[in-house]
C-alpha cells in the first residue's frame, strides 16, 4: 500500500535514506540536515513524499520529489531525489503517484531523475518509459 508521508515516518525515512547514502563513499551525512529536509517535504506541499508501507503501516519504501524554479525555463521543475522501495509493483506505484500529482500541477513543466547506480533492474527504466518519462542522457525526464 502506498500513502502520503507523514511527521510520524521520519524515523523510518531517515533509517532508509541513511541506508542509502552507503553507496556514496566520498559523501559525509549531515543528520540534522537530512531530518529537517524530511520534516520539510513532508510539511509543504510544494514538494512531494510518499510512502509505501507493511502490514504494520510502517514505511519500507519512499519517492521524493523537490520542487524548484528551473533555472532557465519559465515555469517549475521538480527532482527525484530519493525513489527506494524493496516491495515488487510498489516503487512503480509510487513513481506512478508523482507523475499524476505533477500532471495536476500546471506551475511544474519537468520531473526527473538520474539513474546513479548500476545495480537495478533494467525493467525499472522500462516501466518508468511506459509511464511517459523519455531517456535524456543520462537523466529520464517527464515534461508536463
Amino acid at each position: 500500500m502506498i500513502r502520503p508521508a507523514t511527521l510520524a515516518d521520519i524515523d523510518s525515512l531517515f533509517g532508509i535514506a541513511v541506508y542509502e547514502v552507503r553507496k556514496y563513499e566520498r559523501l559525509r551525512l549531515d543528520t540534522k540536515k537530512l531530518k529537517r529536509s524530511l520534516r520539510h517535504v513532508i510539511s509543504s506541499a510544494r514538494h512531494f513524499c510518499w510512502v509505501c508501507v507493511d502490514s504494520q503501516d510502517r514505511p519500507n519504501g519512499v519517492i521524493v520529489g523537490i520542487v524548484n524554479e528551473n533555472l532557465w525555463a519559465q515555469r517549475q521543475s521538480c527532482n527525484i531525489v530519493l525513489w527506494v522501495s524493496d516491495i515488487p509493483g510498489e516503487g512503480v506505484k509510487l513513481l506512478r503517484q508523482l507523475r499524476d500529482w505533477i500532471h495536476s500541477r500546471r506551475a511544474i513543466k519537468v520531473v526527473g531523475f538520474a539513474p546513479d547506480t548500476d545495480d537495478i533492474d533494467p525493467r525499472v527504466w522500462q516501466l518508468a518509459e511506459m509511464m511517459g518519462f523519455k531517456r535524456y542522457g543520462g537523466a529520464y525526464l517527464l515534461y508536463n
